[in-house]
């Protein structure tokens, strides 16, 4: 992933239009986020032609995998498994997975994943209003740590007093299990500050444009992600882009404006 990427997320109801857009698009941004709606109309082979469009460029699949793991007598057999294996060969280079499932859940998909060679994205928190209510719930630390090392899973890891919350509970949850990074919320920089606390892997940052409720415009909103996280970091942008009247210029003034802030840091 480039430092401080910006990310396409081609979030239109068909998935012709998504494709369109991909290929008109495709060149300036640093990556594609694919949303579960368009995999379900146009079956997992879609990607492939996505893939194509943006080579080498990263494609994530928002999937945001919350099921069951489970380890059997010949490894990981749970539902996560079964999941990332049907992804193996699909195009997708990283896929989004949910945290508040727990360690087995997490485990499974981030272990399977790797050995069909993609990226997990955990989700800690989410960008929508409302998010807030059960994920920044207090979560005991350590309870957290013990409960790992019952199971054996990372807790020499775990760093119990720095847990607080639920979200901060699924990033060292995260860290133990050595996923590849985290999607953390552009609509809260408080967040997305503590986040960049706990660790130093890519966090990639959806909820610029219509889902900001601070009243920031585009600038302000770019500024507040990249002074939060540093250059271990992506904006996940869509409406912005793909509701514009020209899609090509819309993606390059947010790459313009990434630029410039980017360049004021350094």
């Amino acid at each position: 992933m480039e430092h401080y990427s910006v990310v396409l997320a081609a979030d239109l109801p068909n998935p012709a239009d998504v494709e369109a857009l991909v290929k008109r698009v495709g060149s300036v941004v640093d990556g594609v986020k694919i949303g579960m709606s368009t995999v379900l109309q146009a079956g997992v082979g879609f990607l492939a032609s996505i893939r194509d469009a943006v080579f080498p460029k990263p494609v994530l699949l928002d999937l945001k995998i919350a099921d069951i793991g489970y380890s059997g007598s010949t490894g990981w057999e749970g539902t996560n498994a079964k999941i990332m294996r049907c992804l193996g060969d699909s195009g997708a280079t990283h896929v989004t997975v949910h945290g508040f499932p727990g360690f087995v859940s997490v485990a499974e998909a981030v272990a399977v994943a790797h050995e069909v060679g993609i990226s997990v994205l955990l989700l800690p928190i989410m960008s929508h209003l409302g998010a807030d209510l059960f994920f920044s719930r207090p979560l005991d630390g350590i309870e957290l740590g013990s409960r790992c090392r019952e199971i054996g899973i990372g807790g020499h890891v775990l760093n119990a007093s720095r847990c607080s919350s639920v979200t901060d509970g699924i990033v060292i949850l995260g860290e133990a299990l050595d996923t590849d990074g985290y999607i953390g919320p552009s609509t809260n920089p408080k967040v997305l500050k503590r986040m960049r606390e706990l660790t130093s892997r890519p966090i990639w940052c959806p909820g610029f444009g219509r889902q900001d409720k601070m009243g920031r415009d585009l600038a302000q909103q770019l500024s507040d992600w990249a002074y939060s996280l540093g250059p271990q970091s992506a904006a996940i942008v869509g409406s912005l882009i793909f509701t514009a009247s020209d899609q090509l210029s819309a993606a390059k003034q947010v790459i313009e404006t990434r630029d410039k802030i980017v360049e004021s840091i350094r």
